[in-house]
């Protein structure tokens, strides 16, 4: 499954990626000049747990990992609510970060985030309560392409941290979802948004 949309990704990552490409090497490099960030904050994905092939869960939790391993950040705060499946989208990123041994005392969940903007907004919000003072936002470039907008409303002062929209960037985070108990991140009574 994951070649297929690999195959469908590409063309489109390639006929944009230019454009792309330059913004996200831009924020990249004036945002890591800032570094290191007491938290970054990385919106949630659906979690789609019968099928695992949720490819934009995978890159944002790997390249997150890849933020703290780095010492880009000293903390994650994983954001978002049980917006179209019944799993708390922050709370599973978090089993999951916790479980590829990211330390359980440095990643935070922000459980009320219905979209992009109030990720920012209460990823935000959480992480001044916890003391941070050095926030960031971490995500796909393909969410950062409308997200960079968004957050001077949402979230001033928090630039963005991405990764470049090229295919052998993308195989790198496409790795396989760690197998968890999904049980803490369900929501018994959910509606879908």
């Amino acid at each position: 499954m994951k070649k297929y949309v690999l195959l469908i990704f590409t063309p489109v990552v390639l006929f944009c990626s230019c454009s792309l490409n330059k913004a996200v090497i831009g924020s990249y490099k004036r945002a890591i000049k800032h570094a290191p960030y007491d938290v970054v904050i990385v919106p949630g994905f659906p979690y789609h747990y019968a099928t695992k092939d949720s490819i934009l869960l995978n890159v944002r939790l790997y390249w997150a990992k890849e933020l703290y391993e780095k010492g880009i950040t000293k903390n994650i705060i994983f954001s978002g609510a049980a917006v179209h499946t019944p799993y708390n989208e922050g709370m599973i990123l978090k089993i999951m970060a916790d479980s590829l041994g990211i330390p359980a005392a440095h990643t935070f969940v922000e459980p009320e985030a219905l979209h992009t903007t109030t990720n920012a907004k209460l990823g935000k919000k959480l992480a001044q309560k916890l003391g941070f003072k050095k926030i960031a936002s971490a995500t796909d470039p393909f969410q950062f392409a409308y997200m960079r907008a968004l957050m001077w409303f949402s979230a001033p002062g928090v630039p963005i941290l991405t990764f470049t929209p090229d295919t052998p960037t993308l195989r790198k985070y496409l790795q396989p979802l760690p197998i968890v108990n999904e049980r803490d991140a369900f929501v018994k009574d959910f509606i879908p948004l």
